[in-house]
């Protein structure tokens, strides 16, 4: 790929997520399984256990086109599935991923993101739908500038208990000298009910006039 194709791409991406992340500093996720077609499975199976709250990258590149992995749902198809493992306490959860379209040099298609509980699925990636669900975000298109377009997925935020999940990026790489994401995970403190400030209140309250009672 020439160099300042991959300079502008990176470039562009560092810009995006400049403004998209909501911490300023950011830990790097480890990728635990990587499927590309024709089925060819790799990674450690690391699971990243991650601190609340917290702001976390991951990322990945192609260097060539990928073809339709079997067994994945088609159509569209997909030819690359990309599993970043995480474990936490329980937290609230949001993602956002982007993807940069440079003509036919770099380019990705189909783009999707997805979070599933790894309860219940022993075999990543899960190529149909995950056993318990999924929450899914498809791309959306963007303009970065002239030339330059390319996609952004965005998970909204959920509530998950405590647990092991799986950030799951699927798609196909289209562009000639391969393509890219960038994306970022968040995490924040389960925000308690809205009852419950209110509970804590009354119960303090209560306890202050057996107080006074006893004291008088």
């Amino acid at each position: 790929m020439n160099y300042n194709v991959k300079a502008a791409a990176a470039a562009i991406l560092s810009a995006a997520f400049c403004l998209l992340q909501a911490s300023p500093a950011a830990a790097s996720m480890v990728l635990g399984y990587e499927e590309t077609g024709p089925s060819t499975l790799t990674g450690s199976g690391s699971v990243n256990s991650l601190a609340v709250p917290g702001a976390y990258d991951y990322a990945n590149s192609f260097n060539a086109p990928t073809t339709t992995i079997t067994g994945s749902p088609s159509p569209p198809g997909y030819g690359f599935y990309d599993d970043f493992l995480f474990s936490i306490s329980g937290a609230t959860a949001d993602s956002i991923t982007a993807t940069l379209d440079l003509g036919k040099l770099l380019a990705i298609n189909n783009l999707q993101v997805r979070l599933y509980n790894t309860a219940g699925n022993p075999s990543l990636p899960v190529l149909g739908t995950p056993a318990g669900g999924a929450i899914d975000a498809w791309s959306q298109p963007v303009n970065y500038s002239a030339g330059a377009s390319g996609t952004v997925a965005v998970l909204a935020p959920t509530t998950l208990a405590a647990g092991t999940y799986v950030l799951e990026i699927r798609g196909n790489v289209t562009g000639t000298s391969g393509g890219a994401y960038a994306g970022v995970l968040n995490l924040a403190p389960v925000p308690l009910p809205a009852t419950l400030p209110l509970l804590l209140s009354a119960l303090g309250l209560v306890g202050a006039a057996a107080q006074r009672r006893l004291s008088s």
